[in-house]
């Protein structure tokens, strides 16, 4: 008998860290859609959905375990302050990355772009090699029952991916807290994005890769390319006092999100309209790409994407290659062992 209806794609004890005065029981939301400011929303009936992981408890309960743990390791982070990576190779690390990613993928948003992805490749691959088969398919769209679980499958595929990147808490000392989302985990690549070398640069094994993730209105995780960047001498957290670095940072989540951002108290409406006036223009702009490419009397199908730009500034990090090197080419490996199949 299945006992838990609603799964919640991002959990409680995430987003109470995002809570009214840190209460646990209400926070601030902003919804895209209807442009519609609520100081006090109830954390409880937020980002979930029925049976987004199928009809049974066996994944909700496997995730509810992995959240636990992490949880702990949260509490350390924001509310004892003790800034300290759990060390590289431990079981805490990897069990924080393969966090991460599962929360990148088991979103609707996630789910609903895995299956544009997979309509336009087949689209594409129909009209080039299946001809015959194209006008009985050009207006027919491929479905999944449950994209969502989808998502969630296909990261549990690559967990290994992020094994090349390294841990920083980047802590938030301006006046303008951290926002979240009911899409939190942020793919990006200013090194790629300096070098005009975008299509490609936010996946899994590309040089250059970033992920933010805040879990606190002033603390945030950032795992990045160590052999790119630079975030200074310490090896635990970088920090900024820059209030156009953090509200870059909140445009991300603006623009990420499916539907709705959250936020604490210290946020007004009046900061909403402001992400909105500032970050609008880039939602909607991340494109799947599926191009035929011939070459030597060959056709080869090309699927990649290109996510959104939008010029990021970050004045704790610097990019310590050179840019000319990944100009005009197709985006690098991260690292010499990756093979693409």
């Amino acid at each position: 008998m299945v006992k838990k209806k609603k799964h919640h794609y991002i959990p409680r004890f995430y987003l109470k860290r995002f809570s009214i005065n840190n209460g646990g029981k209400f926070l601030g939301l902003y919804n895209l859609n209807n442009k519609k400011f609520i100081p006090n929303a109830a954390l409880k009936n937020q980002a979930y959905g029925n049976f987004l992981y199928g009809e049974d408890d066996e994944i909700e309960n496997a995730l509810a375990h992995i959240e636990g743990n992490v949880a702990k390791m949260f509490y350390y982070w924001t509310e004892e302050k003790v800034l300290i990576p759990p060390p590289i190779e431990s079981n805490g690390f990897k069990l924080i990355k393969r966090f991460m990613l599962y929360q990148a993928f088991r979103t609707p948003n996630s789910g609903e772009n895995i299956m544009e992805s997979l309509n336009k490749g087949l689209k594409a691959f129909v009209k080039e090699f299946k001809p015959e088969l194209w006008e009985s398919l050009k207006d027919a769209t491929l479905q999944h029952e449950n994209p969502v679980l989808l998502g969630l499958l296909h990261s549990i595929e690559h967990e290994k991916l992020l094994d090349y990147l390294d841990f920083r808490f980047i802590v938030n000392l301006s006046l303008l807290p951290f926002i979240t989302s009911d899409s939190p985990i942020i793919f990006y690549n200013q090194l790629m994005e300096q070098a005009g070398n975008y299509i490609g640069a936010t996946g899994l094994v590309a040089k250059g890769l970033q992920i933010f993730y805040p879990i606190h209105p002033r603390l945030m995780i950032c795992l990045y390319d160590p052999e790119v960047y630079d975030l200074g001498d310490d090896v635990n957290c970088c920090s900024t006092e820059c209030i156009a670095t953090i509200h870059q940072l909140n445009g991300l989540q603006f623009i990420n999100c499916e539907s709705q951002i959250y936020f604490n108290n210290f946020i007004s409406e009046e900061y909403t309209h402001e992400l909105s006036n500032n970050f609008q223009e880039y939602r909607g702009t991340k494109r799947n790409i599926n191009e035929i490419i011939n070459q030597n009397n060959k056709k080869f199908f090309f699927i990649s994407s290109e996510d959104i730009q939008i010029g990021l500034q970050l004045d704790f990090l610097n990019i310590k290659v050179n840019l000319n090197d990944f100009k005009n080419g197709i985006n690098p490996l991260r690292h010499p062992s990756f093979s693409i199949r």
